[in-house]
């Protein structure tokens, strides 16, 4: 090999070099600009999430009505101290047996909430058992045993507001705990559980 293509080989390499150094900055720049362009989107997404600024005062305000009224669950529980005594059994269907609902730990006298709104469609005794009832405006039934109300049937409830108190009789835990039932349709029961809020709750050991 003489001088020349030595001259010429080594100019092949450099000017190589050169051109991978110059991709690689490019990707370097790419790569920044890209975790810019993230940081500022989540950023943003931050900023919606947490509230919205005040132009003139220059401080987040914070709306915290509006988040509680997104993530409400559809019902609430009836009683204030929600200790679970026996909990919904699904029946196989509308003959089989099974737990048509969840028993809650009360004492008689304690004040019945109601889950949803709704009005009074029943209060009285279904086969020797203290029940009142409440439709809500999606059709589904709630129902407690032992309970009694001093609402007329077709009265106007509001979600929490107090309807009546344990007392009475009921087959389920006699006069310590508030039986709870939700039925969607002629035989479509619901697991209260499964539709109420994260208010903490215990589950009662057996025996």
């Amino acid at each position: 090999m003489n001088m020349y293509d030595w001259r010429r080989d080594e100019a092949i390499r450099a000017a190589k070099r050169r051109e991978w150094e110059r991709l690689r900055d490019e990707r370097r720049r790419r790569h920044v600009d890209l975790a810019i362009a993230c940081a500022s989107v989540a950023g943003l997404v931050l900023a919606l999430g947490i509230g919205i600024v005040d132009a003139n005062a220059g401080e987040m305000s914070v709306n915290p009505g509006a988040e509680i009224s997104q993530c409400e669950a559809p019902y609430g529980w009836p009683v204030e101290t929600v200790v679970i005594e026996q909990e919904f059994e699904r029946p196989l269907n509308a003959w089989s047996p099974g737990h048509r609902g969840v028993d809650l730990a009360a004492e008689t006298g304690t004040a019945i909430l109601a889950p949803k709104a709704g009005t009074v469609s029943f209060a009285g005794k279904v086969a020797g058992k203290d029940v009142v009832s409440v439709r809500h405006s999606n059709g589904v039934i709630s129902t407690f045993e032992p309970a009694g109300t001093h609402f007329a049937v077709g009265s106007k409830v509001a979600r929490g507001q107090v309807i009546g108190t344990v007392e009475g009789e009921s087959d389920h835990c006699g006069d310590r705990c508030l039986h709870w039932g939700l039925k969607r349709g002629a035989a479509d029961y619901m697991d209260p559980e499964h539709v109420t809020g994260n208010k903490r709750i215990a589950l009662k050991p057996v025996g």
